[in-house]
């Protein structure tokens, strides 16, 4: 994966995340590997507003 999807990785498996409607984010499982973990944290590093 080149390092433009990198922060995107975490949502290339539906079991890795779920949708907070409560908060209305996004939320990682306990099946998520360590490296979709790291994804999701540049993720939410990122400016997504823009």
């Amino acid at each position: 994966m080149n390092a433009d999807r990198e922060p995107m990785y975490w949502m290339s498996n539906k079991d890795w995340y779920r949708i907070n409607k409560e908060k209305d984010e996004f939320e990682l499982t306990d099946k998520a590997p360590e490296r979709a973990r790291r994804s999701f944290e540049m993720w939410n590093k990122t400016d997504r507003k823009k």
